[in-house]
């Protein structure tokens, strides 16, 4: 066995530490990982099995989330020897993963919109490297169980930190947009234009706005295999709609329970004129089998979704479509579908 006596730089606070790293008994890269044992010096310690001497282990400690992981370090790379006792350090806690870029405001549109960016692990210390992008609407439920409208976040930033550390998915940018008191007329465009329409401006909001800010001020790769666009419920039918009118733009879409009965299903029943898009446009599609108020409702989501599966499947697009079995409309849901959908927008190996 080895042990790990982690000190810390509050060591008479009773906040629990974890070890988090590329091991199962260390949880894979999750933030809780293995929990210490404390002390009453205030250290932290933890033991660990050596199956293999001169294994090599990767590891940092966490007080549970990304958000709180010491400073400092990528990863602590050391390598086991049976009877071995670690003493580990940590200089400080925090990672700076997320920037607030508040009430920005568009030529096209009424409401200001925050934008909420995280940035993977490394970006401050690989100043050359360049990052995909993936932006996502309801950016206010995102990361912050304070700021989401259900009182719940998707966990956005601990998720794809955990892949990108399993190196499962590429490194990568998330720009939240927060939704304003116009989010039907900017997530529901119509066939016929109207006052009540504001989703073609929201798209050049979008693409002539925000797009342009985050290639100014962050390291975004500009290629659209590299710049994805997604969202749920009307986020996601907004996306596919964004996905069309933006064929060089965006080429990874992601669309979580997308209302197709807005419009009486206009997307679905148009989306054979100008197909191209869904050529080169790597699509996520998913619903779940427990979305609508009744069994009627149920149904119905179930039907207009599988239904733009299939039309999907006879254009031939690169698509990938999920079923939940035990998925509601609620956000709890889609944060739990998220890590699958970085799997196959953004994997490590393309």
């Amino acid at each position: 066995m080895v042990e790990i006596v982690v000190h810390t730089p509050d060591p008479d606070s009773l906040e629990p530490v974890y070890l988090a790293g590329d091991r199962s008994d260390l949880g894979r890269w999750c933030a809780t990982g293995q929990r210490g044992q404390r002390f009453e010096n205030g250290t932290h310690r933890f033991t660990l099995p050596v199956p293999k001497e001169g294994e090599r282990i990767r590891f940092l400690a966490t007080r549970g989330h990304w958000r709180n992981v010491e400073t400092g370090t990528d990863a602590r790379d050391i390598e086991l020897q049976s009877g071995q006792r670690i003493v580990h350090h940590v200089q400080s806690w925090g990672r700076d993963s997320l920037r607030y870029h508040r009430d920005i405001r568009s030529e096209f549109l009424p409401h200001p919109h925050t934008l909420t960016v995280y940035l993977p692990p490394g970006y401050d210390r690989e100043p050359e490297r360049r990052y995909p992008v993936f932006y996502l609407h309801d950016g206010q439920n995102l990361f912050d169980a304070q700021t989401s409208y259900a009182g719940v976040a998707w966990g956005c930033d601990e998720t794809v930190e955990q892949l990108i550390r399993q190196g499962c998915v590429k490194p990568l940018l998330i720009v939240g947009i927060s939704n304003s008191p116009d989010r039907l007329l900017e997530y529901g465009p119509r066939r016929s234009a109207t006052a009540d329409d504001h989703a073609r401006a929201y798209g050049r909001f979008l693409a002539e706005e925000v797009v342009p800010f985050i290639n100014g001020t962050y390291r975004s790769r500009f290629d659209r295999e590299s710049t994805g666009i997604g969202g749920s419920s009307l986020g996601g039918l907004i996306s596919l709609h964004l996905s069309k009118w933006y064929p060089n733009l965006f080429g990874r879409c992601a669309a979580l329970s997308p209302s197709l009965w807005w419009d009486q299903e206009a997307f679905a029943q148009s989306i054979h004129t100008a197909a191209r898009w869904t050529k080169s446009c790597r699509i996520w599609l998913d619903v779940g089998m427990n979305e609508g108020g009744s069994d009627a409702g149920r149904q119905g989501m179930l039907r207009r979704t599988r239904g733009l599966a299939e039309q999907l499947v006879q254009l031939g697009a690169d698509h990938r479509y999920f079923e939940d079995p035990f998925g509601s409309h609620h956000e709890s849901s889609w944060g739990q579908r998220f890590g699958d959908v970085l799997r196959y927008l953004f994997p490590q190996a393309t």
